[in-house]
């Protein structure tokens, strides 16, 4: 996977105000990731590697709540399909161990900033802006 900052830009717009502001959440996220990569986890205690581990769980948990209710609005056919990519991420998020983040952050970090960057190519750029743009243009 080739690296790329996470830095917003209105071409990752999806259409729908609430999501693309949650989707920026996701790069702020990302952003700090960076940040600490970047710094080699200088300043970063436990608390802090735990409490951006937990960021992490809670956006997913939130925001795929929200993106789910719309997809079964806008789209209902393509719902399951989503979800089950939804759930696959989750089961990721939730698998990063923390021990061993709090062992060798600077490479866990990496794995897990390497992860989001994943998600944001193969999902966020491609399935949401296909099952939420679609599901738009069928109400108008």
């Amino acid at each position: 996977m080739f690296d790329f900052k996470f830095d917003w830009d209105e071409s990752l717009n999806v259409g729908i105000p609430f999501i693309d502001e949650q989707h920026q959440e996701l790069f702020s996220i990302g952003r700090k990731l960076e940040q600490e990569i970047l710094t080699q986890c200088m300043n970063a205690d436990e608390k802090y590697l735990l409490k951006l581990l937990c960021e992490i769980r809670e956006y997913v948990t939130y925001h795929f709540y929200e993106e789910e209710k719309l997809i079964k609005e806008l789209n209902p056919h393509l719902f399951e399909k989503h979800k089950n990519e939804h759930d696959q991420f989750i089961a990721w998020v939730n698998s990063i161990n923390c021990g061993e983040l709090l062992q060798n952050p600077q490479k866990k970090l990496k794995e897990i900033k390497e992860g989001l960057q994943k998600w944001v190519f193969e999902h966020i750029l491609i399935e949401d802006r296909q099952v939420l743009l679609v599901g738009i243009e069928s109400m108008i």
